[in-house]
Parts: C-alpha cells; sequence; structure tokens
C-alpha cells in the first residue's frame, strides 16, 4: 500500500497535499497559456501582412499617405456644427405639428405647423410657397397638409379651379360649395370684413373701402384690358362711397354689390357734388367715365353674371365648426383671365367669413397663383391680402409650377415681378419641388438659394422638395398614408384602363389568330 493510502482521507496531511496539487495544475496552465500567446504573435508577425506605419499599409491600394494630418479634434455644439454639415446635424424644427415625412439626411421625422412655427418665432410671417415641376407631388403636399392639420384644430379653405379636391372633401366629411351660372349659389365679393378688436372704427372703415376700391379696379382692368384713366378711377369711389353712404353711422351703412355700385355709377344725382370743387362738368364726367359703367355692366351679365352679383346666401356660410371649405370654381374656368376674376371674387367672399376675431387657425390655398400674378390689380389686392394675415390669424400657402411662370408675368423689371418676388421673399417658408434646368436661375432669383441648394433642385424625386424655413434648410421626403394615396392621386384617368377594352387569354389567341390569318378578329 502507498503513503498516501495508509494516511487517512480528509486528514490535515491529506488536505495540504490536494491544495498543493491545485496550485502545480493553475500554475502549468498559465505557462500553457503564455507559450500559446508568445506562438500566435511570433505566427503573425512571420506570415502575416507587414505591419502598417504612419504612412499606411504597403501594397496596392493600400492607402499610403505622404504626411500625416495633426490637428487636435474639433468639438463644438450642434448649432455651430449645422453650418458645416447643415442637412446631417440641424436639430430640426422646434415646434410641434403634422407629420409630413422624413428629413432626408438626418433621418429624423419632420413635422410642420406655420402657426406653431410663427408663435415659435422661427418665421416672421405665417405665409408659404409651394412651386414644383407637373408630377413632382407639389399638389400632393397641400392636400396633405389641409388634411393632416384637421386634427390640430387648424381649419383649411380651398379655391379649386381643377376640380382635384372632392377626395378631400370627402376625407374630411365636407361637401364643396360649386359656383357657377345657373348652380344657385351667389356670393358677394363686396361683402365688408368684420372688426379686428384692435382695430379703431377710422382704421376699419378705411380699410374695408381700400379693399373695395382695389378690387373693383382690378376686375375692370382686366375686362378692358388696361389701367383705368382717372375720370374713370374716380367713378368708382363715387359710387362705392355713395352705395355705402359714407359719413354716416356704422350701423346704418348699407353692403354695396356690383349692381348697387353700377346702379349709383349712372345716377350722377348721388355724387356730382363731389365734382363741384373740382369744376369739372357732369356731362364731360360721365362720358370719360363710360368705359367703367360699360364694363361694369358686361361683369355682372356676362360669363360671371349671378354668380359674384347679390347678397351671400345664407346657405353658403362657413362654419367654422367644419373642418374647412372648399369653394369649387371649375365651370367658370373659359380663360384665364375670367379664372382669374373668378378666384379674386371668391377669396374676397372667403376674407369676408374668415374675418370672424374669435376663428381658429385657418390656413388658406391659393392653387395656381400664376393665373393671378399675371394681372397687375389682382396681384396688387394679394399683396394687401397678405398683410392681414397675422392680424386674422390666417397661413397661405401660394402654389405654382415654375418661377419662370411668375417671370414671364412681366417685364423683368415691372411691378407685377417686383410684387411677385416680395410675397416670396415675405414669405416665412419656401418649399420647392424639382425645377428645369431652364428655371434654376428664376428659382434661384425669387428663393435666394445657395449654388448647392439651386444645383439639388434638378435632381430632386418624386416627393422630395427643399423646405427653406427662415434662414434654414431641409431636404424632406413626403410621405403617404394608404387613404391620402387614393386623395392625392390626380392622373387616376389616365392610367385607368376601360374593362372593356381588356380581353381574355382565350380572346387575345384568337384575335392573334385572326390577324395571322389576314382577317379581322371578332370580340
Amino acid at each position: 500500500m502507498s503513503a498516501r493510502q495508509l494516511r487517512r482521507e480528509g486528514s490535515l496531511s491529506d488536505r495540504i497535499e490536494q491544495v498543493a496539487e491545485a496550485r502545480d495544475l493553475a500554475r502549468a496552465e498559465r505557462a500553457w497559456r503564455r507559450e500559446q500567446r508568445a506562438v500566435d504573435r511570433d505566427t503573425d508577425r512571420l506570415l502575416g501582412p507587414a505591419p502598417a506605419g504612419w504612412r499606411g499599409q504597403f501594397g496596392r491600394a493600400a492607402g499610403r499617405v505622404s504626411w500625416r494630418l495633426r490637428l487636435p479634434p474639433l468639438v463644438t455644439t450642434s448649432a455651430q456644427l449645422c453650418s458645416v454639415y447643415p442637412f446631417v446635424t440641424d436639430p430640426g424644427l422646434p415646434v410641434d405639428g403634422p407629420l409630413v415625412g422624413m428629413e432626408v439626411y438626418s433621418r429624423s421625422a419632420f413635422t410642420f405647423s406655420p402657426h406653431e412655427l410663427y408663435r415659435a418665432k422661427a418665421i416672421t410671417a405665417p405665409n408659404v410657397v409651394v412651386t414644383g415641376e407637373i408630377g413632382t407631388a407639389k399638389s400632393s403636399l397641400l392636400k396633405c397638409l389641409a388634411f393632416r392639420g384637421v386634427p390640430f384644430g387648424t381649419r383649411f379653405y380651398i379655391t379649386d379651379v381643377k376640380g382635384e379636391y372632392e377626395q378631400l372633401a370627402a376625407l374630411a366629411g365636407i361637401t364643396p360649395v360649386r359656383l357657377g351660372p345657373g348652380l344657385g349659389v351667389t356670393m358677394n365679393p363686396l361683402a365688408g370684413i368684420r372688426r379686428h378688436p384692435g382695430q379703431t372704427e377710422p382704421q376699419w372703415l378705411q380699410l374695408q373701402r381700400s379693399r373695395r376700391l382695389l378690387l373693383l379696379e382690378g376686375l375692370l382692368e382686366i375686362q378692358l384690358g388696361g389701367p383705368l384713366h382717372e375720370a374713370e378711377r374716380s367713378l368708382i369711389e363715387y359710387a362705392v362711397d355713395a352705395v355705402t353712404r359714407e359719413g354716416v353711422d356704422t350701423s346704418r351703412m348699407a353692403t354695396p354689390t356690383l349692381s348697387g355700385v353700377l346702379a349709383a355709377a349712372g345716377s350722377p344725382q348721388l355724387w356730382q357734388h363731389r365734382l363741384d370743387h373740382l369744376h369739372y362738368p357732369v356731362d364731360m364726367f360721365v362720358t370719360d367715365s363710360r368705359r367703367v359703367r360699360l364694363a361694369l355692366e358686361r361683369l355682372i351679365g356676362g360669363a360671371l353674371g349671378g354668380v359674384f352679383d347679390g347678397p351671400v346666401a345664407s346657405s353658403v356660410r362657413l362654419d367654422f365648426a367644419q373642418p374647412g371649405a372648399i369653394l369649387d370654381l371649375r365651370a367658370v374656368r373659359a380663360s384665364d383671365a375670367m379664372t382669374a376674376m373668378a378666384m379674386t371674387c371668391a377669396q374676397s367672399w372667403l376674407e369676408t367669413e374668415l374675418s370672424t376675431p374669435d376663428a381658429p387657425p385657418r390656413v388658406c390655398f391659393y392653387d395656381e397663383f400664376a393665373l393671378i400674378a399675371r394681372h397687375l390689380p389682382l396681384i396688387r389686392r394679394m399683396r394687401e391680402q397678405l398683410k392681414l394675415a397675422r392680424a386674422l390669424g390666417i397661413a397661405n400657402v401660394l402654389a405654382f409650377h415654375r418661377f419662370s411662370d411668375l417671370a414671364a408675368s412681366g417685364a423683368a423689371d415691372s411691378e407685377q415681378v417686383r410684387i411677385a418676388r416680395g410675397l416670396i421673399e415675405d414669405s416665412g417658408v419656401r418649399v420647392s419641388y424639382r425645377q428645369a434646368t431652364g428655371s434654376l436661375e428664376q428659382a434661384r432669383e425669387f428663393l435666394g438659394t445657395s449654388d448647392v441648394e439651386t444645383d439639388l433642385l434638378r435632381y430632386l424625386r418624386q416627393g422630395v422638395g427643399l423646405w427653406k424655413i427662415g434662414v434654414r434648410s431641409f431636404v424632406v421626403k413626403h410621405q403617404l398614408s394608404n387613404a391620402e394615396t387614393a386623395m392625392v392621386h390626380t392622373d387616376s384617368r389616365m392610367e385607368a384602363t376601360d374593362p372593356a377594352d381588356e380581353l381574355s387569354p382565350k380572346e387575345y389567341d384568337e384575335r392573334l389568330e385572326a390577324v395571322a390569318a389576314g382577317g379581322r378578329g371578332t370580340r
């Protein structure tokens, strides 16, 4: 028997021997690991790739450099770093609002609300300009901005000249107001706006008068095809003042209509006293201003007859409990001039309904804004309207296709082009989708984009737009839900297929055989 067998198990000597054996085994395992690591290092050194120095590795395409950049790491804030990488490190908009889509470069959600941006002082004017070529999803953005703002308490109001907003009306649960001869809806573009709490009575009365005169002068200049003469312009002032009975108590002032203004213009006894101090014979004045009366009569009894001449029907008054209103003008789209006049009259009536001081936030959409920009009197009136946006709590959205449309509305230094450029510059938000190469210079001129942003406009894909909000820029991918995809699909008729024209496989084979035999197949 061995000595260990002779020792009693569990004795002190037996435990000492077991601890010594375990310690020797652990020491041997550590020594084996050190030897194995040494073998691995020698293997990598002798059989692996050559070591890389401070100039890079050896070999083809190894990325060797001639000198090493020795600069300390850059430590700065995100506000400063966004000037180096503007589309990647931008902190985003500081407001909540409806989700538009995804910011392309930062991959973050992009929310937008002109009212919230104005409250946060991110923009100085709650007006938006949207432009883009046909097929770039410009109209899709307009419809989604209107539809998605409803849950946030923002009402939308749209003047539809092409009949593209029926799906939006169905989703929002409203019925479009159809305007046109014989449709039974009458509106008064000369109706007055309501008095704002911050306005004095003289200010309110002067604003009422200015709006009506600008509207009448614009409509008549389009009818006459040129500017009004001084006598003609004075006759409009005399007729409007006679209808409203200027100088009487405001509670007794009548609301003028186009027919009322025409009747007053043909009644010299109502205003001839204003010619006495001018030493202007009444007969000569009537002769000099006869064009205005004839043009106003054509406006009342012509293509727009019965639509914008009379008191507002109670059945079409706007209900602010509804998500919004859509004015359908497709029935009066006979010419660009007629459409522009109808849009202006409809918007003038709409302003009257929107001027309620306690009304919720509203957004007014002006699709086909280029039609209005072609006529100097109408774009003058649009400028005055946008100035009231902040006082009335209204955000205006001006939409058109190309900047060349605005540049072609007049000479390079004409008043029309200057006003159009001023309206865009005064807009706090400017959204541009893809632009044609020939329109890039106009885009740079109107938007004030940098070289990189201007070149980017040429390559934007459908639904991706360049958003300039204040002094900051974003590239946003507009995303649609399933319901909105059907709502914004404006070319469904172009892609639709008549079921009667579809052939079954058997009929298709028979048609091919008939053609091959030289006959004419039958369906």
